[in-house]
């Protein structure tokens, strides 16, 4: 038989126990451990997306030849004042030969060039395994920008410098080409003595970058208005339909033009103190376009605001592009990164000298700063930040002579420091 003495104790141990557990699960409720994150350096974007509405200097060719039209110049393309862009055809067999005229003209140049002697001994297989490379690499990038205007020009090119490399090394010589070229001579001739001849020609009324279609807003702000937009004029061109399209194409300035958006007024602390920005059209252009911001008209009752960028550069991919969604990158913050959860305001206990040098203890109150995990306790460290970013502080690691002045803990944050991000009971050299 086990004594009364002994079930008492067991039982005073067994209650011991369960209050121990109970609590320390309290405790654990109610203070959480800790988590932490490394401080690391990098940027971070200030982006906005916005509905964006372009206005350019177009000039409607609206003259409607009769006849069939055969373009002499891609869409997307720079031409000069008077320089020729459409041939007008009486049928669409003359088109097409004429067409086929100016292929075998260019096929013929081509291979009359590789059928020169050259010194082969002044060009290598890397050089011209560089030339393609190039060349290949430019056909990829027009291609992302839909930028087709000098699809036919690289083609020709990489054509060049594949048939240039084939005779370096010795697989063709400049003789296997005059078989060819006279066989191409003999078609292009027989083509041109029974071609129709163009019966007119297109020209363009100014210099520009040309585009073949019309959307029907073309005119529908005067460059001369479009800084004076108002909200509700910007949101009417949003939302408006196309009108008249006639037209073989416009002529666009290629000097300014702008990018018309509604922002609203809780989104404007973005454009504070900015002047420049970076623009990105994803489904139109694959660069980022510089803009300043022309022009902020708000619309009276602080609700929302017109902001005009204007643009200097043209992409030709966006020539075609009336409406899209816009990326505004107001601004790129670059320091150490720290998770804004981070933060906290603290009072600060320091010391500093009088002209005696007699130290005096002082109180800092609401200092900002971050708890660091040093060793095994932490440390408060302040923090001089100007901007936070979808949710990042961005910190100084140097400081200025005005900061230093006002740092009170030993140093501010530093990079690769441990950054406590979650936890609670914080204080300045809590042991963890």
């Amino acid at each position: 038989m086990i004594s009364k003495k002994l079930q008492r104790a067991g039982a005073a141990v067994l209650i011991v126990l369960v209050v121990w557990f109970v609590g320390y699960q309290m405790y654990r409720a109610g203070h959480r451990g800790i988590v932490t994150e490394l401080a690391m350096y990098g940027s971070v974007s200030n982006v906005l997306q916005v509905d964006g509405y372009m206005i350019r200097g177009e000039q409607v060719i609206s003259e409607q030849p009769s006849g069939v039209l055969d373009y002499r110049i891609a869409d997307g393309s720079r031409v000069a004042k008077g320089g020729v862009i459409a041939d007008v055809f009486s049928s669409e067999n003359d088109a097409a030969d004429q067409n086929r005229i100016r292929q075998l003209d260019r096929e013929i140049n081509l291979l009359e060039e590789l059928s020169r002697p050259t010194d082969l001994f002044s060009v290598t297989p890397s050089m011209v395994n560089t030339q393609i490379y190039q060349t290949v690499d430019g056909l990829l990038s027009e291609a992302r920008n839909n930028d087709f205007s000098r699809m036919e020009d690289l083609k020709e090119d990489l054509l060049l410098s594949l048939n240039r490399k084939q005779l370096i090394i010795g697989e063709e010589s400049a003789e296997d080409y005059a078989q060819q070229i006279h066989s191409l001579t003999v078609q292009r001739d027989g083509l041109a003595a029974s071609a129709g001849q163009a019966i007119r020609s297109v020209t363009a009324p100014r210099a520009g970058y040309f585009v073949n279609s019309v959307d029907g807003f073309e005119g529908s702000v005067s460059m001369d208005e479009a800084e004076n937009l108002t909200p509700t004029q910007v949101e009417e061109l949003l939302a408006s339909s196309p009108g008249e399209q006639d037209g073989i194409g416009k002529i666009c300035s290629e000097f300014v033009w702008y990018i018309a958006c509604v922002i609203p007024e809780e989104e404007m602390w973005r454009f504070e103190e900015v002047d420049q920005v970076e623009l990105s059209i994803p489904f139109a252009s694959s660069e980022a376009l510089s803009a300043t911001v022309a022009a902020i008209n708000p619309d009276g009752s602080g609700q929302k605001n017109a902001v005009i960028f204007k643009c200097s550069s043209m992409d030709p991919g966006l020539l075609s592009v009336r409406k899209a969604d816009v990326l505004v990158n107001v601004q790129t913050y670059s320091g150490v990164l720290v998770r804004e959860s981070a933060l906290r305001f603290c009072d600060v206990t320091y010391y500093d000298y009088d002209d005696n040098g007699t130290p005096r203890e002082k109180v800092a109150e609401n200092v900002k700063g971050v708890y660091v995990l040093n060793g095994r306790q932490l440390e408060f460290v302040q923090v001089f930040s100007e901007r936070t970013v979808n949710g990042y502080a961005i910190c100084k690691t140097e400081l200025d002579d005005d900061e230093q002045a006002m740092l009170v803990t030993e140093h501010t944050i530093r990079l690769y420091d441990n950054v406590v991000t979650e936890g609670t009971d914080l204080y300045d050299g809590k042991p963890i």
